[in-house]
């Protein structure tokens, strides 16, 4: 299936807007070739970006961006700063804040930072695991379908990783996890919320009160199923998050963000640094972003101060709304094995499975495998895919 592409003219039009943007060096007087070689340059890029901003683009956790989000880049650029030495940024410092409190609020814990990722938040919860544990253990214990990022932070910090059986929808069996705590207990327990492949939601409350029994430290990765869980119709819901011990959380992949922005909340306040730093008017924080400024979070802050936060719930209704849709239309035209999640992925199961081989070359589906099951998936992750449209490409194969 061909995707229709900005004309060459708009793309043009784009290169110039974002030359003119702002920016404290001048730009070199070249004639007509420099620019053609400027748009060349660019234009296979701007091609490439254009494609999941398509209706029938669902293959992967790849947002629209928020109306603002552009812009807080460009800022974030153009101001530069380190929050390193956050006093001589003070307005940077409070932009960040408020927007540390607010996802706060809704997550229930006390304290935060941004990231560049959910796998650096993993690996950092791990690293704060590890070194408070109430026992010696090098154990960590998650289901099969936990992030890839867990087994590189394991791997980095010296503890094991072992995996726990799942449901036929890779969810945590909680009497699994008892088994494996009542032979040796774990010095951490990750959860999902929103596994990588089909988006589901481990169950956390017995999952947590088994973590807590045996003194372990229990994180969860949030990274894609946060956005559901900070809809005001969940929020009693999911009222046990304060008691996690830390959560990773992933705007660039569900609040409609551009990378990287990514955030680590905790029940558990940072120390700092046993090192001496000299030019830093104070020691930085135990923990692992370094150097860092508004590219993190500009953003989201200004698309929240501009647009409000029933804007973002909007969006997330309405990218869950799409997902019921496909799922229940699929259905109603196959006999195929279709799944939906509360997080806005929806997997299904061709009864041939190289039917639909070619479509995840192009960007519309994905493959995935789900307790050991080949699977076909459709990620709601972006306001312009659409239900209608990915059905549309599944009715020659149908």
């Amino acid at each position: 299936m061909k995707h229709a592409l900005p004309e060459p003219e708009q793309l043009n039009s784009l290169v110039q807007q974002l030359l003119n943007s702002g920016s404290a060096c001048s730009l070199p007087e070249h004639g007509t070739s420099h620019m053609a070689s400027l748009h060349a340059l660019c234009e296979p890029l701007l091609q490439e970006a254009a494609l999941h901003q398509q209706p029938e683009w669902a293959a992967h956790m790849t947002p629209t961006l928020a109306p603002y989000s552009l812009l807080g880049q460009q800022i974030a650029a153009l101001h530069s700063g380190n929050l390193l030495s956050a006093e001589l940024y003070p307005a940077l410092k409070q932009a960040e804040q408020s927007l540390l409190q607010w996802l706060c609020q809704h997550f229930g814990q006390p304290h935060a930072h941004f990231t560049h990722g959910g796998s650096y938040a993993n690996l950092e919860a791990l690293w704060r695991a590890r070194d408070l544990s109430a026992h010696s253990s090098n154990l960590v214990y998650g289901s099969r379908a936990t992030h890839y990022s867990v087994l590189k932070a394991c791997q980095l910090l010296g503890l094991a990783f072992k995996p726990i059986d799942t449901d036929e929808q890779d969810r945590l069996l909680p009497e699994a996890l008892q088994h494996a705590c009542l032979d040796r207990p774990p010095v951490a327990i990750v959860l999902n919320a929103g596994t990588s492949a089909a988006g589901v939601i481990d169950p956390l409350e017995p999952c947590m009160a088994i973590g807590q029994s045996y003194q372990s430290w229990i994180h969860i990765d949030a990274a894609w199923g946060g956005a559901t869980m900070m809809l005001p119709e969940n929020r009693q819901r999911y009222q046990l998050l304060q008691k996690a011990d830390s959560i990773s959380f992933d705007p660039h992949k569900a609040l409609s963000q551009p990378k990287p922005s990514s955030v680590l909340l905790s029940r558990h306040g940072g120390q700092s640094l046993a090192a001496q730093v000299d030019y830093l008017s104070s020691s930085p924080d135990n923990r692992l972003p370094g150097s860092y400024g508004g590219e993190l979070f500009l953003p989201l802050w200004l698309n929240l101060q501009m647009l409000g936060e029933d804007w973002f719930y909007q969006q997330i209704r309405q990218r869950l709304a799409q997902s019921r849709q496909f799922a229940l239309h699929l259905a109603e035209l196959t006999d195929w094995p279709v799944s939906v999640s509360e997080t806005g992925i929806v997997c299904f199961e061709p009864k041939q499975p190289d039917l639909l081989a070619i479509l995840p070359d192009q960007g519309i589906f994905s493959r995935a495998s789900i307790n050991g099951r080949p699977v076909y998936r459709a990620v709601f992750a972006s306001a312009n895919t659409q239900a209608a449209s990915l059905i549309k490409v599944l009715h020659p194969y149908l």
